[in-house]
């Protein structure tokens, strides 16, 4: 797909990457450099990210950052200042108030964009008013797992609806997430999946080691519910030395998962490797056999396509978002969520079926690449410019 003139789309992210945390949002900003790379598209960004005063004291170095700057092909105007988690309101005014400056800003140097492609309603009141100030329409991607866990309360969901409501196309990163928020809104919403970079996720040469190797990779969180794969992992290998579990990040089931491998006399195979930058978590993927996620929610799974990538079957629960990924048997397995029991027979059959490594790659380039997804991107574009 290209666009008969050139675009001008401006991304507007509701968390982005920045000093402080260097991997917060960072599929948005991987998107928009695929975008830039497009034929006739012009790519900015305006990011603002804030912290509490607490976190930014801790780091020490930061206390307030500005960058306006081209970035892989990205007109990107980025700012991080502190201000109290416990506002909510004084938050909105504050960052209201800052966005109409970056804006203008932003304007005058790069021109008015042509659509505002808003990632999560929680920064909406912006793209709303660019809408009413600028006649500039928006799209909204939707990824806030938090409809699911049924965290927003009356006010968040009204203001939410009104995001939606006011847009010109929304988007859902999964199939089941979708119909989630189209039950909650009343509201079409159309499914388009995260993208990777699958030249960065590659796959490893053919591996010559005894051992078969699990790898999960996550926040240590309840939600994320490593105390299960545990579990389901000694339940299903505890007699097989040979295979491994490798845990991947940190968080504050830390220690509690620590303690459950040292009663589940689990430590020559369960190991927590800790928090691992985004290097290291490549080539610990490229290390491993296959990939675990046993999570009770997720809108889509990043992490799932990135493994598959890297040509590995998955083995998940059924927790929304790898059921648009695993659509069949030759890709990995979907297991019932929260279940011991099914967990552990995934990944047991996982580890005795053979799997074509190459065709896994494929399926994962051919559906879910930078590449592919911003050619989806630009027809939603083209066709809301042409109208």
């Amino acid at each position: 797909m290209f666009l008969k003139e050139k675009k001008h789309i401006l991304i507007l992210p509701s968390w982005y990457s920045n000093s402080l945390n260097p991997l917060s949002g960072i599929f948005f900003k991987e998107q928009a450099e695929a975008l830039a790379k497009q034929n006739n598209i012009k790519v900015g960004c305006i990011a603002i990210n804030e912290s509490s005063p607490r976190n930014i004291f801790h780091s020490k170095n930061i206390n307030f950052e500005y960058s306006h700057s081209d970035i892989n092909g990205v007109n990107t105007i980025n700012i991080l200042y502190p201000i109290p988690n416990r506002f909510k309101k004084l938050r909105q005014i504050v960052r209201m108030q800052v966005f109409k400056i970056l804006f203008k800003k932003y304007i005058s140097t790069y021109g008015k964009p042509d659509i505002v492609h808003l990632h999560s309603f929680l920064y909406g009141h912006l793209a709303i008013w660019i809408k009413e100030n600028f006649g500039i329409n928006y799209i909204v991607t939707e990824h806030s797992s938090g409809f699911a866990r049924k965290i927003y309360n009356k006010q968040d969901l009204a203001y939410a609806k009104n995001v939606f409501l006011n847009s010109s196309y929304n988007i859902a990163v999964s199939h089941q997430f979708a119909i989630l928020l189209e039950q909650i809104f009343h509201l079409k919403f159309n499914y388009l999946p995260n993208s990777i970079d699958t030249d960065y996720f590659n796959k490893a040469e053919i591996k010559t080691k005894n051992d078969f190797k699990f790898i999960n990779i996550a926040f240590l969180d309840p939600i994320k519910n490593q105390k299960l794969l545990i579990e389901s992992f000694s339940q299903a290998f505890k007699h097989e030395q040979n295979v491994k579990l490798v845990i991947v990040g940190d968080g504050k089931q830390y220690d509690n998962l620590d303690n459950l491998i040292k009663k589940l006399k689990l430590e020559n195979q369960v190991s927590l490797y800790g928090r691992a930058s985004r290097d290291e978590a490549k080539e610990l993927l490229r290390e491993s056999d296959a990939f675990v996620l046993s999570s009770t929610y997720e809108t889509f799974g990043v992490v799932v396509i990135e493994a598959m990538s890297c040509g590995l079957p998955v083995v998940s629960t059924r927790c929304g978002g790898p059921e648009s990924v695993i659509v069949n048997d030759s890709l990995g397995l979907l297991v019932q969520n929260d279940s011991k029991r099914e967990l552990a027979f995934g990944m047991k059959k996982i580890y005795q079926t053979q799997y074509n490594h190459d065709a896994i790659r494929r399926y994962i380039i051919d559906n879910f690449s930078s590449n592919a997804i911003s050619q989806k991107l630009i027809a939603i574009y083209s066709a809301l410019c042409s109208k």
